[in-house]
């Protein structure tokens, strides 16, 4: 294999799991904003809003986690 295509294999799997989570959090603001205007918040809008919150913190987490691994990879294969 090439190295590039070694690398792109690395990346891949926390590519898609980040474009999951991504649409995760899309989903769930989405829910958020069409249901509750922000002055009329529940317990329930806020546990979506959370859940929502912590699906763009996945998201920005295993991209970054991906990218990290792609580069010590580079590195370490020189």
């Amino acid at each position: 294999m090439a190295t590039d295509v070694e690398i792109w294999m690395l990346f891949a799997p926390f590519w898609l799991l980040g474009m999951f989570a991504a649409l995760g959090a899309l989903w769930h603001f989405g829910h958020f904003i069409k249901r509750v205007q922000v002055h009329q918040m529940t317990a329930e809008h806020r546990h979506h809003l959370g859940r929502a919150r912590v699906a763009l913190r996945a998201c920005v987490g295993l991209l970054v986690l991906g990218l990290v691994v792609c580069v010590l990879w580079a590195l370490w294969r020189g």
